[in-house]
């Protein structure tokens, strides 16, 4: 294993052990905690992914296979039924693409605003 491969294992124990949906974070210090009844199933499926990805990464897989792998996990998330759960859990997603390299901006605009609408944010962002 490479040095790249060492340090995204590193991101990815590190992600796995910290706590989550804590509201401790600048960006959601003033919303109101969900309860853990929702947020517990959240937080096992960003642990789970973070534990696919650290084997894809073992196993020396391409990009294009860790990005498939959040894709998957994020759809396996039942959607909360509150706006900012939702945008929290993007917030860690978006940590997990950043632990693996990943670009998953335009994935996690699908997941939160619906096909429709993340094509014309991406239409509008390119200026």
């Amino acid at each position: 294993m490479n040095a790249d491969a060492n340090n995204i294992l590193a991101a990815l124990a590190a992600f796995r052990d910290t706590k989550k949906f804590q509201c401790t974070e600048s960006e959601f210090r003033l919303i109101n905690p969900s309860p853990a009844s929702i947020t517990q199933p959240m937080e096992v499926a960003l642990d789970q992914c973070a534990t696919d990805l650290s084997s894809l990464v073992q196993r020396g897989a391409p990009q294009a296979q860790l990005k498939a792998c959040i894709a998957a996990s994020l759809r396996a998330v039942e959607k909360p039924f509150d706006t900012e759960d939702r945008e929290y859990l993007c917030f860690y997603y978006s940590q997990l693409g950043q632990c693996a390299g990943v670009k998953v901006g335009s994935l996690l605009n699908r997941w939160l605003y619906g096909y429709w609408l993340s094509t014309l944010l991406r239409f509008f962002s390119r200026g």
